[in-house]
């Protein structure tokens, strides 16, 4: 979950798997005259739009709080908390993908590599928690499958087009990209918000974003001009403006003594959907 400050008294959750889709929104509208559109275009999209579909194996019933008994964000440290579970919701969603796309399941298993082992060795943040022997054992059994599905798609007629290792990783930074900016979209309320200390600065983290073959990567700065509008140079998308919206829950903002006297304010949460609008400059 994602857990920001609403107002005085409430809080707003955002659940991973609502992040997941907006991030898959973001996946389907990317592409202009300066940006490519991802390809094999349909697998790229269902990658980014359940990238963290496994986490509703947690978020039906959040299960723990954090140290102060607050709702459990997802920079609390989730590992910390959940252990084996974290771990097993990335290598469950893509299992729960493989059989349908195999490609975009390769895409979520590098997706899922990343988070653990500092995006590969290329960025700061997360952490590489490599060392930890569960982290490690999660990562050999993803590589391993990533290296099958690489060989399996290359003896794809549907998929060998796309399977060269520049494509692969063109699309991992992709996934990247559009992760990073799903979570600067809804880890914060409103979004000119400061309160959020750790997550995607508002150049997502520096991440190199991927333009056209034979072109160079950008960095993509967000500046946000109001309280729920954002201007993104270069611009990404295929239409200009493009209005995102996820659904969030609003809860009080207090302390819990266990997760049993939290869930009952969880499930009667009031929803609500919140919109944002990203233009060109």
């Amino acid at each position: 979950m994602m857990v920001n400050p609403y107002d005085d008294s409430r809080l707003m959750l955002a659940l991973q798997i609502d992040h997941s889709r907006v991030a898959g929104f973001f996946a389907a509208h990317w592409g202009n005259q300066d940006f490519a559109r991802p390809e094999p275009y349909a697998s790229v999209v269902l990658a980014a739009h359940e990238h963290d579909i496994g986490w509703w194996e947690w978020e039906m019933k959040p299960s723990c709080l954090n140290d102060k008994g607050f709702p459990l964000d997802y920079h609390d440290g989730s590992l910390k908390y959940l252990g084996q579970l974290r771990l097993d919701f990335y290598k469950n969603a893509v299992d729960h993908v493989l059989q349908r796309d195999p490609y975009a399941a390769l895409l979520m298993a590098m997706h899922g590599v990343a988070l653990m082992n500092a995006g590969y060795g290329r960025y700061a943040y997360p952490p590489d928690r490599s060392a930890d022997p569960r982290v490690k054992a999660y990562i050999d059994h993803q590589e391993q499958l990533r290296l099958k599905l690489v060989e399996q798609l290359r003896q794809s007629e549907q998929f060998r087009t796309f399977a060269s290792d520049e494509q692969i990783w063109t699309n991992y930074e992709y996934m990247e990209v559009f992760d990073q900016l799903a979570q600067f979209v809804c880890n914060r309320y409103p979004l000119n918000s400061k309160s959020r200390k750790l997550g995607p600065s508002n150049t997502l983290n520096d991440v190199d974003v991927p333009t056209r073959h034979g072109s160079e990567a950008v960095k993509i700065k967000i500046d946000t001009v109001s309280e729920n509008q954002a201007v993104l140079s270069p611009y990404p998308f295929d239409v200009d403006p493009l209005v995102v919206s996820f659904p969030a829950r609003l809860l009080p903002k207090k302390s819990y003594s266990s997760p049993e006297e939290f869930l009952p304010d969880f499930y009667a949460a009031e929803r609500i959907f919140v919109s944002h609008t990203l233009r060109a400059s």
